[in-house]
């Protein structure tokens, strides 16, 4: 019996779905969730944007398109090294630094494999970050 694939176009395989994230061409790799904000961000790979650092804890920048994380699972404890979707910003966050986030809700995008952490900590207020799906 073959595997059966979820994909919503002819070359986007979500399970085992990996983002590659380059800052000041420095490359970051990131193991993403199977969640519906995923599958809408990586319809739209490659981009890049410019992430506007945030209260001492996370890099962000809002998306160029509507989402929505309604089927998703919302969580409040966020870890740094790890890719979370805010919906009241529309906000694609890279976090540097762990942060309780209630009473706001937010969606887990994914884990980084290398420290990006260690790296964007000691950036300036402004950051491009390229984003594509990784292979």
């Amino acid at each position: 019996m073959g595997r059966v694939v979820f994909t919503l176009c002819d070359n986007l395989d979500i399970k085992d779905m990996k983002f590659k994230f380059t800052v000041n061409g420095k490359v970051f790799h990131a193991n993403m969730t199977d969640n519906d904000i995923v599958i809408q961000i990586a319809q739209n790979l490659p981009m890049e944007r410019e992430y506007l650092r945030f209260s001492g804890h996370e890099y962000y920048t809002r998306l160029p398109f509507p989402t929505s994380d309604r089927r998703c699972k919302k969580e409040f404890q966020a870890h740094k090294n790890e890719i979370w979707y805010f919906g009241g910003w529309n906000a694609f966050t890279i976090l540097f630094g762990d942060y309780n986030t209630a009473p706001f809700e937010v969606v887990k995008l994914g884990e980084m494999v290398e420290d990006i952490a260690s790296y964007i900590s000691g950036l300036g207020d402004k950051i491009t970050i390229l984003c594509e799906i990784d292979g």
